[in-house]
């Protein structure tokens, strides 16, 4: 399979039956679906949806499904015109490199937000909680909301310490999940556009082989 079709299936094969009646997709392509319905998006286009009252924009499993994409993608893709980021930022610890690859490759944030990220990331997936108290490179409390109009991240004035008794407004992280949804429907707008222009380089070992093949799924019926 060349590079191209390869890039093309998981970007685009969205729930595709075939002749033999199989569903095939891409798990990114099904990960954007889930996570928009989880968010009250329309599951197509994912503008915000009133109709959907599945889930609603500050839902945190919406939100995990969110980061879970741009951990995909992090391992998946970089732009053509960086050079890969193990090879400027020193160290980069390998298994926590995806979701920051993501967002140094797609996003403008600087190094704290996009650690931050990763804290909240940590929070929700290890411990569904608003604390990530892995190391003090990660040491956050959050605040989360779903403003229409707040940006993504603000960082704290004050760094928090860890300790519980020490919690205020002023060493508080906080996260707009709509915000956050909203930019990784971004990326995927732009991961489209990129490969069109040919911008887009496989970030896996196995290149356009392992990326047909990891991300994409044969399903007896549609899931939806």
């Amino acid at each position: 399979m060349d590079k191209k079709t390869a890039i093309d299936i998981h970007l685009k094969q969205n729930y595709l039956k075939a002749d033999d009646g199989l569903i095939h997709f891409s798990t990114l392509c099904g990960a954007i679906k889930d996570s928009r319905k989880m968010t009250g998006r329309n599951i197509d286009t994912g503008a915000k949806d009133g109709s959907n009252t599945c889930g609603h924009l500050g839902s945190w499993l919406g939100t995990m499904g969110y980061i879970t994409i741009l951990d995909q993608i992090g391992k998946c893709y970089r732009p053509k015109n960086k050079v890969p980021l193990e090879k400027n930022k020193v160290p980069l610890e390998k298994n926590k490199s995806a979701i920051i690859k993501a967002l140094n490759y797609f996003t403008d944030f600087n190094d704290s937000e996009i650690n931050a990220l990763y804290a909240l990331r940590n929070a929700f997936f290890h411990d569904f909680s608003l604390f990530n108290k892995d190391n003090s490179k990660y040491l956050h409390q959050f605040i989360v909301d779903n403003d229409a109009t707040n940006p993504v991240i603000v960082l704290p004035k004050n760094d928090w310490d860890g300790k519980l008794d020490n919690i205020n407004n002023d060493n508080a992280t906080y996260v707009n999940l709509q915000a956050l949804g909203d930019l990784v429907e971004n990326i995927y707008k732009k991961l489209l556009e990129m490969s069109n222009l040919g911008d887009l380089e496989i970030e896996l070992e196995g290149k356009e082989n392992e990326l047909a093949s990891r991300y994409s799924v044969v399903t007896g019926q549609k899931i939806i």
